[in-house]
């Protein structure tokens, strides 16, 4: 059924293309002297045309990110498809691309910024004053190592400029009680250095609220604030870059920011179908509601403070550059678990975080048809938690209104990395052949600190990439490639309540993660075509993934009825689908853009999981959290007026398909929906002045379902509720802001 509606979808695109193709190339005959700027992204840690490189990405350029207001992940996934990316509730990432990835406690896809990875809530931080955002599809375990083993997000931010003193303030404002001001500004010390400055501040006031009803039992009112979604955060960042020498230069950087706002507010359905959620089907009776009715207020607070240094040696025919990276990250989300104005279980888990990184490569300079890069790199993580379960009085069995706290997680890890990684290009005529390889040497220890258990494992990943280029005779490219990719190795901790784990010989240990593997086959074309006035790419794709993981909640063994989170190897799976975009500049005012993504994600024969005693056969089900197509449309509008101003007006339709949410045995399916975002003002050399509207039809959705447990008291007594329901990430519903910008 799927793949039927996956042919019709891509029939009727197709068509469409075709009857706008023929309008597009009468235009041609007039205009045909416009072209489309050429993109040059660091995707092979080089600078080079995108059209050029022998792999499926796409780029978001920073005027386009500024004037779309592209400031958080929900509207970066919307913006290229086969790419499942949102923000969960507690401001952790969801993330799959290509079907690779899994929701929940696994990342799965590496963000980057500034060639320097980043991690769990700093990966969902907001990064202004970018000049790029590059979305690279597939495996990049050669490039980037483990934790890229779906692909990676790069964010490339505006470097300073000995040019000129100049900077722009921009402040937005709009529903919800929206006020965001940010400013950056680059400042020339001498002739050979240079500072930038980019801060932010914003608060927003959400779309849901709490009315805080009384308690269904005891009456009590908790008077809690009715914009139980508000938030605040902000920002700053300071980069200074220079020459020490004619061949040696320095860019450093050092930022801040701060989050304060909810953590896992889920909007509840009660819903039909809700308690044999394992069929998958589409739920009915969903209210999207935007009331989020509870007794404790869902609360995230994060700090992070972080700094690299990246040195740059410009030697005979090469090039060597070291990039240092630090950051910490202070963490504590609260969460009221039954989402009620009862008192059931509340967690309370604070977090820290700290990341060091350390690369160095030497990479080729000449113009000979050699190119290579070969380097080194070492990358230490280390994580610790210290988490409670407030248990209400239903659970605690008492007869008043009471509640308790016990320790929950308690954990302490330390993951590391080192490898070695090389690259190697060679051109004959019209072919490339590249091959790349990397040896990686992983560590993954953690302690469970209350009751004393501890395990540590590490193994050597080698990882391959081959690529083999032929460059068409119109200027385009045709290209098949192998990548291989990989997610080390992990453990779980123990919660509280659970039984200890032991050994084959007793001793104290911990249950096992086994790392995931993937390797990819990918064939693709790209070009450009009416005399540069547009280009197009296209790609198919296959992947085999092993020991694919996916979080899953269990009810704790000790009776209490409460949860515990986890992570398991589910088995293997496979991938594949096709990728199409096409870029016009129709007229000299108008740029249209296209792009469609369709992904089919299959368990394996043979694949069965151990479900309460029982074995669930999943052999050709379909893997959970992969959007089964996906298409984006695009207009950008600029027209000058007679009054020195220029209008412009941006459009961009996105539609994400159907979507399994939860564990791969017992799951929902989200439902397909479709987002409309308008952007129109008018701008000059110095002034911007733009309406936004988000979601301009105000569609309801959700960027994940799943199915959970009802903690709610008529959900546990049986009592007019059923005993599971679903929980839900809501899209956000219309949004009309306004802002002005100033450039000086």
């Amino acid at each position: 059924m799927k793949s039927t509606h996956h042919i019709k979808l891509a029939a009727t695109i197709s068509s469409c293309c075709f009857l706008l193709s023929l309008g597009w190339v009468n235009v041609a005959i007039a205009e045909n002297s416009l072209q489309i700027d050429e993109v040059v992204v660091t995707a092979r840690k080089r600078s080079e045309s995108m059209l050029e490189i022998p792999e499926s990405m796409m780029a978001i350029s920073g005027e386009l990110a500024d004037r779309q207001n592209i400031k958080g992940l929900n509207k970066i996934g919307l913006a290229v498809p086969n790419v499942n990316l949102s923000m969960r509730t507690d401001s952790y990432p969801n993330v799959s691309i290509r079907g690779v990835g899994a929701f929940g406690l696994t990342q799965g896809v590496g963000f980057h910024v500034d060639g320097v990875q980043i991690y769990k809530g700093d990966a969902s931080s907001r990064f202004g004053d970018i000049e790029r955002i590059e979305v690279l599809k597939g495996p990049q375990g050669t490039m980037y190592g483990g934790s890229n083993i779906g692909g990676a997000i790069k964010y490339v931010t505006r470097r300073p400029s000995t040019e000129s003193f100049e900077g722009r303030v921009k402040l937005l404002a709009g529903e919800q009680g929206i006020a965001d001001g940010e400013v950056s500004l680059n400042v020339p010390l001498s002739n050979d250095w240079a500072m930038r400055v980019y801060a932010y501040s914003k608060t927003d006031d959400g779309f849901m609220n709490n009315p805080n009803s009384p308690s269904p039992v005891f009456g009590l009112v908790s008077n809690n604030p009715a914009d139980v979604t508000k938030y605040e955060e902000n920002a700053i960042r300071l980069s200074v870059a220079g020459q020490l020498s004619d061949t040696f230069s320095v860019y450093a950087t050092a930022r801040f920011s701060d989050y304060d706002g909810p953590a896992n507010n889920w909007s509840r359905e009660l819903i039909d179908g809700a308690a044999n959620s394992n069929t998958g089907n589409v739920p009915t009776g969903m209210q999207y509601s935007k009331v989020l009715d509870t007794n404790n207020l869902p609360i995230h607070k994060r700090e992070t403070v972080g700094a690299s240094l990246e040195m740059n040696w410009e030697l005979d025919g090469f090039d060597v550059t070291s990039i240092t990276s630090y950051a910490d990250t202070d963490s504590q989300r609260k969460t009221d678990v039954d989402g009620t104005q009862l008192w059931v279980i509340y967690t309370d888990r604070p977090e820290t975080f700290e990341v060091f990184t350390q690369e160095l490569r030497l990479t080729s300079t000449s113009d000979s048809e050699l190119q290579w890069m070969t380097g080194l790199y070492m990358e230490n993580v280390e994580a610790s938690m210290r988490s409670t379960l407030d248990l209400g009085w239903i659970l605690l069995g008492a007869e008043e209104f009471t509640h308790f706290a016990v320790p929950f997680e308690t954990r302490d890890e330390e993951d590391s990395k080192l490898a070695a990684f090389g690259n190697v290009t060679y051109s004959m005529g019209d072919w490339e052949l590249g091959v790349g390889v990397r040896v990686d040497r992983w560590e993954a220890e953690e302690s469970a600190v209350d009751i004393g258990h501890s395990a540590s494992r590490s193994d050597t990943e080698i990882l391959g990439h081959l690529s083999i280029t032929k460059n068409l005779s119109n200027g385009g490219i045709g290209y098949f490639s192998i990548g291989q990719g990989y997610e080390p190795g992990a453990w779980n901790g123990i919660a509280d309540g659970v039984p200890p784990v032991f050994g084959p010989n007793g001793e104290k240990t911990l249950l096992a993660i086994a790392p995931e593997e993937l390797i990819q086959y990918e064939l693709g074309w790209k070009s450009t075509f009416m005399d540069g006035r547009g280009s197009a790419t296209a790609a198919v794709f296959l992947s085999e993934y092993e020991n694919r993981r996916y979080e899953y909640k269990a009810k704790n063994p000790d009776g209490s009825g409460t949860l515990i989170d986890g992570i398991t190897n589910v088995g293997d799976s496979t991938q594949s689908g096709i990728e199409l975009s096409a870029n016009l500049q129709a007229t000299e005012s108008l740029l249209i853009s296209a792009s469609l993504g369709l992904i089919n994600a299959d368990w394996d024969n043979g694949v069965a999981v151990e479900v309460g005693g029982d074995m669930v056969d999943l052999s050709g089900k379909d893997t959970s959290n992969v959007v089964t197509e996906s298409w984006n449309i695009g207009f950008n509008y600029a027209r000058p007026m007679a009054n020195g101003f220029d209008l412009i007006a941006d459009m961009q339709m996105s539609h994400r398909g159907e979507q399994d949410g939860g564990a791969p045995w017992d799951v929902l399916t989200n439902d397909s929906f479709n987002v409309v975002n308008l952007q129109i003002g008018v701008q000059n050399d110095r002034w911007e002045l733009m309406v936004n509207i988000d979601n301009l039809t105000d569609e309801e959705y959700y960027t994940d379902l799943e199915p959970f447990d009802n903690f709610s008291f008529a959900g546990l007594t049986g009592d007019g509720e059923p005993a599971r329901i679903a929980i839900g990430t809501l899209g956000h519903p219309r949004l009309v802001t306004a802002s002005v910008s100033y450039a000086f």
